[in-house]
């Protein structure tokens, strides 16, 4: 199943044991080296209830309604997954993220990604630059390293002759 990112935020998390809503995605964290989906940080329930973060292998069912986990354990906190923590640590965080080509031509802002919940990756990154309104949909496969931005390849820049005012 394929799902953009900001879809996922705000569903809520039912673990199968509890029998109920656990708590709601406030988040996804992804490996900056691969695009990988590591896992998602999940507001628990109540007034006060921490943020815990929840892996991706510990999710039986995607939903656009909600996800499913087998049970309340299995939301744990970030610190307790080392490379969740490393991440949430150095702030990295790909929507709001600026994305340009190597040779540094300016795309925008990561809009939106679009994630296969099957293979736990990014598919697809939704792009938007904010002073022309342009808007790009690059796959994936075109990112050649993530580090404070997003670093596309350079022939990601090119637009096809007649869709220069397209949008995507």
């Amino acid at each position: 199943m394929f799902i953009e990112a900001k879809k996922i935020i705000g569903l809520p998390i039912a673990a199968m044991d509890a029998e109920a809503k656990v708590g709601e995605v406030r988040d996804l964290v992804f490996d900056p080296n691969n695009g990988n989906l590591l896992g998602l940080l999940v507001k628990m329930e109540g007034l006060l209830g921490p943020t815990l973060a929840l892996s991706f292998i510990d999710i039986l069912e995607w939903d656009p309604n909600g996800i499913v986990t087998e049970s309340l354990e299995n939301l744990v906190p970030a610190s307790e997954i080392v490379r969740i923590n490393e991440i949430i640590k150095n702030k990295i965080r790909l929507i709001g993220m600026s994305a340009r080509t190597e040779s540094g031509k300016r795309l925008g802002i990561v809009q939106d990604l679009l994630i296969d919940t099957e293979l736990s990756v990014i598919a697809k990154y939704y792009l938007k630059d904010l002073i022309s309104g342009l808007e790009r949909v690059l796959p994936a496969d075109k990112v050649v390293r993530i580090e404070k931005e997003v670093i596309f390849t350079d022939d990601s820049a090119i637009i096809p002759t007649g869709v220069q005012n397209a949008t995507a």
